[in-house]
């Protein structure tokens, strides 16, 4: 009976430690390291969630920016951190994709961290330059076999050329791809006619192509985007591949406490109901709601499965 005293009074203590610590958490400011520059569409979704979740949790949530890697160095920092929950990242769909690309992807598949929650993804459309004289993709694609030299193509991410991946496999278009950290270092040289074309999300190329410097050919979406019914979808204009896996992930270290993670899931639903968050997203083109850590799993394993078949049939890779 005394060991079995002694045993209950260990476990008991146990409990309201674990207990304490979950009703201290978070006991100092929680970072969101997002893989995109400040600026960005991503940036700016994350920065919205982001205050949304500070006053959720009582506590500041401080969005930091680790750029480089394919989004692989901001993904590493997340996956060697403590599994306290004051460090998390803010994923795109694409750093499910990194794995299979490119062999310095610092994890081998997305489902190595904790999923916390998911939010909408960014819309990749394919836009060019407006001095390319084109309209459609089917021009695009005439336009580039009779310059006789590849089109050049910007690109920030592996999202971006899967979709210009299967442009190109659909339509014989060559484009080569430019690298670069993201939407905002990208677009000075898409307008100024130095690179001719990209991928990239629709919030993003929206507000220069209605000022007429870029046009937009066709969006990665099974339907029309309703703000822009004259935009057909990449499927609409001979892209046959199934449209982009978009999402933004939230998700923490291995290991991530189950009390944690649904404490940190209920701080971004609350979040992305906040007029704040809405008017952003919306502004961003970007699907507001939040997943359940279960719906968002089973949302990465479904982009990671994608990566997986483009990398089988096209043997692509960026490194």
């Amino acid at each position: 009976m005394t060991r079995w005293t002694a045993a209950l009074a260990v476990a008991s203590l146990a409990f309201g430690t674990a207990a304490g610590a979950l009703a201290a958490y978070p006991d100092r400011p929680v970072r969101l390291i997002v893989p995109t520059p400040a600026g960005g569409p991503s940036d700016a979704a994350a920065r919205a969630l982001a205050r949304g979740m500070a006053a959720a949790l009582g506590q500041e949530v401080v969005v930091e920016n680790r750029t480089g890697g394919n989004t692989g160095i901001a993904a590493g920092a997340v996956l060697h951190a403590p599994p306290d929950g004051h460090t998390l990242l803010f994923a795109l769909a694409s750093n499910a994709g990194l794995p299979h690309l490119s062999k310095a992807s610092p994890y081998r598949s997305l489902a190595e961290f904790s999923p916390i929650a998911a939010i909408g993804g960014n819309t990749q459309c394919l836009v060019v330059n407006a001095r390319v004289p084109v309209r459609t993709l089917a021009e695009l694609a005439v336009h580039a076999k009779a310059t006789g030299r590849p089109l050049m193509r910007g690109s920030s991410n592996v999202s971006e050329d899967m979709v210009a991946g299967q442009v190109t496999q659909a339509l014989g278009i060559p484009l080569e791809r430019v690298p670069y950290r993201g939407a905002p270092q990208l677009l000075p040289d898409l307008l100024e006619g130095r690179i001719d074309a990209a991928v990239m999300p629709v919030g993003a190329s929206l507000p220069h192509v209605q000022s007429g410097r870029l046009t937009l050919l066709g969006c990665s979406v099974a339907e029309r985007i309703a703000a822009l019914p004259a935009v057909p979808t990449l499927g609409e204009s001979g892209v046959a591949a199934a449209p982009l896996v978009t999402a933004h992930f939230v998700l923490g270290p291995p290991r991530l406490p189950a009390e944690i993670v649904e404490r940190l899931a209920s701080a971004v639903r609350q979040a992305t109901l906040t007029a704040d968050y809405r008017q952003e997203v919306d502004r961003l083109f970007i699907p507001g709601g939040a997943r359940s850590p279960a719906e968002t799993r089973e949302l990465m394993l479904r982009a990671e499965a994608q990566y997986v078949q483009y990398v089988r049939d096209t043997g692509a890779s960026i490194d």
